[in-house]
């Protein structure tokens, strides 16, 4: 099996998607509550006819809800993202939690410089854990078919 290598925007977008990672699931509990409760304007117009053909609210919601490609697209990344964490060594899952999940007391995402990565892990270069970082971002976007 050929292996397709990773150009440098797929990379970068992987890194974007790890970086908003935290953030994703509520995006996709907002982006459902949209759609779930729409902004409906309140008719002034009383007396006014009403439409002769049925609705079907439930199932317009249920269908917008499954076809919503902003809910798709980033569930599949945080699936994709877990599988791949979930597959990698401790310490590849340690180097990307530590530069990409980590937050300060205020709950605000920090990002750590490579030699505070190298430093926490052990045992691993300043350049090792950026070639594992590398290799988890590869296999990221190739799960993603980029």
């Amino acid at each position: 099996m050929a292996t397709v290598k990773v150009n440098l925007k797929a990379r970068q977008h992987v890194r974007d998607l790890l970086s908003n990672y935290k953030t994703m699931q509520q995006e996709i509990n907002e982006i459902r509550q949209s759609i779930m409760t729409p902004y409906q304007e309140t008719d002034e117009n009383y007396g006014g006819g009403k439409s002769s053909l049925p609705v079907f609210e439930v199932e317009e919601k249920a269908i917008k809800l499954a076809t919503n490609k902003q809910i798709r697209f980033r569930s599949q990344a945080l699936a994709v993202i877990e599988n791949v964490l979930a597959n990698s060594s401790d310490h590849a899952q340690q180097i990307i939690e530590l530069r990409y999940f980590t937050t300060d007391s205020k709950g605000e995402s920090v990002k750590l410089s490579w030699v505070k990565i190298a430093e926490t892990v052990g045992g691993y270069s300043v350049d090792g854990c950026r070639k594992i970082e590398k290799a988890v971002c590869d296999r990221i976007a190739q799960q993603l078919g980029w």
